[in-house]
This record gives structure tokens, sequence and C-alpha cells, in this order.
């Protein structure tokens, strides 16, 4: 009997659950824990103990997407994200241009050189949750961010990708987004 032929370059997509969040949103289904942050350094020494536990079966594939998706995966810090990216890449196959994606809510998502810090350590992708331009209907939803906020969450994410010296016009974000009616 012929041994199976294994590609080592099969395709997997990694999704880390960071449950930590301000506030709980309304409309969210998800598993979350607002106002706990005296148990993020527990969860995330026991997620790098998880991912390093479990690395053996992954063996056989090339890691071509990290997601960190929450709750609010920016909430839980930098330092604490990075810790955890360095396992993944101790751990895993991480594929040299693979997506690597943050979730961030715009209220923690405001300092450019933390966004930096997060760039350099091989995150590239960042989706801001930002589910309306208008102050009273972010309000209505129970979200914590203002409007002012998602711009300047905008503008520190494409801070973080240019030199600070290069970048005067980047508080002057722009782009569009249908308000709701």
């Amino acid at each position: 009997m012929k041994k199976p032929v294994i590609d080592r370059n099969r395709p997997l997509g990694l999704y880390l659950h960071i449950p930590f969040c301000k506030a709980k949103c309304a409309y969210c289904d998800f598993y979350s824990l607002p106002h706990s942050e005296e148990k993020m350094d527990a969860y995330a020494a026991a997620l790098a103990r998880h991912i390093t536990e479990v690395a053996p079966q992954m063996q056989n594939h090339r890691v071509d997407t990290v997601y960190f998706g929450g709750g609010t995966p920016s909430y839980l810090g930098h330092k604490r994200l990075i810790a955890l990216l360095k396992t993944v890449k101790k751990q895993c196959r991480v594929w040299d241009r693979a997506e690597i994606a943050l979730e961030a809510n715009p209220d923690s998502a405001g300092d450019w050189k933390a966004l930096r810090t997060l760039r350099k350590a091989g995150f590239n992708r960042i989706s801001l949750g930002v589910q309306a331009a208008d102050d009273d209907l972010l309000r209505r939803i129970g979200r914590v961010h203002t409007w002012e906020q998602a711009l300047s969450a905008a503008a520190a994410a494409r801070m973080a990708l240019r030199s600070p010296e290069r970048c005067s016009s980047c508080a002057a974000v722009s782009f569009r987004v249908d308000r709701a009616t």
C-alpha cells in the first residue's frame, strides 16, 4: 500500500476569538466579556498555550490567513496581540504573504503608534467596526464610539502606514460612508 502524498501547502485560515470589549452592543450575538480587563492576561496566556497544543495538527498546512475577531480584539492591547501573533508564527507555517487581520472599534484604534507597532509585527489589515456615520444612531444601537472617533481611527490607521513627517495630511482622511436615513 502506497503512503499518501501530503501537500504541505494546503491553505488554512486561523480565527482567534478575542472575547473582550468595552461594552456589549445590543445587537451582538457573539460571546464577549465586557468590562473584564482583569481576565485579559490569563486569557491571552491560555490562548497561546492552546495554539501551541494544537499546532501539530496544522503541520501539513500553510496558514494564509490569521484573523483576530471578537469581541473587540483591539481592546486586548497591542502587546498581548503581538505576543499571540508571535506564538502563531512560531508554532505554524505562516505564509509570508498571509493576511493578518484585526477587528477594531474606533474607540480602541486611535493610537497610530500602537497601530504602527502592530503593523511592524505583521498585522496587515484592520477592520474598523463603524456601523453608522450618525452619532444619534450610534448611541441608539449602543455603540461606544462617535463618528469623529471613527474618522480619527481611520486617520490613525493610515498614519501607521507612513512615516510621521510625511503624513501631515493624514488627520484629514475622508472616505465615503452612506449615512442611514
